[in-house]
């Protein structure tokens, strides 16, 4: 099991800075790298060349999540858990909820991403959430949560949306529905509500 200490520390750099960067190139790590964003979410790139990365992202005093489904070069499965584990990574986001387990059993932070695009995947999500047991939960596309909150099971996880949050009534809107951070590629929210 997961020690407390990780999803804690997790959760307080959320409560620290709401608005997290969302990568997908060097150019934009470079840019998040000089922000107030508290976690950085990498979402592209080759998985076997992230140790760098990694490391720098720890170097600057932030904390690294790494999208396990889109990183190139890297499986969807115990041993490409057991790789960015080794890496360094921080907390592993994936929509294959039975990874959860074995993400948690290498002492990191566990995210099932959701992907709400269609009513049905909301009917089906709070099943698919108690069956997985996750640390955190993302929404996407989060630019929908307000419109959605009071149509959402209550999952009993924190929750992180991500997609389409481009401007800071959007952001606020999402925190408002109940997120407790935002994952977003705009670089202008990076770091917002930062204390």
């Amino acid at each position: 099991m997961i020690p407390v200490t990780a999803t804690g520390e997790f959760l307080a750099r959320l409560e620290r800075s709401r608005c997290c960067a969302a990568i997908v190139s060097d150019e934009q790590l470079e840019l998040a790298l000089a922000s107030r964003t508290p976690i950085v979410f990498v979402l592209r790139g080759n998985g076997l060349a992230l140790g760098p990365s990694i490391r720098r992202i720890h170097a600057a005093g932030k904390l690294a999540a790494v999208h396990l489904d889109l990183v190139d070069g890297v499986r969807a499965d115990p041993r490409g858990v057991a790789w960015l584990a080794r890496l360094g990574t921080d907390a592993i986001i994936t929509s294959h909820g039975r990874l959860m387990p074995v993400i948690r059993r290498e002492g990191v932070v566990a995210i099932l991403r959701l992907l709400l695009s269609r009513r049905t995947h909301l009917d089906t999500s709070f099943t698919a959430v108690a069956r997985a047991g996750p640390d955190i939960i993302e929404v996407l596309p989060g630019v929908i949560l307000p419109t959605l909150a009071a149509l959402m099971p209550t999952f009993g996880v924190p929750l992180l949306a991500g997609g389409f949050i481009r401007t800071q009534a959007d952001a606020e809107d999402v925190i408002a529905a109940g997120a407790v951070g935002i994952t977003t590629s705009a670089p202008n929210l990076w770091g917002m509500y930062a204390s």
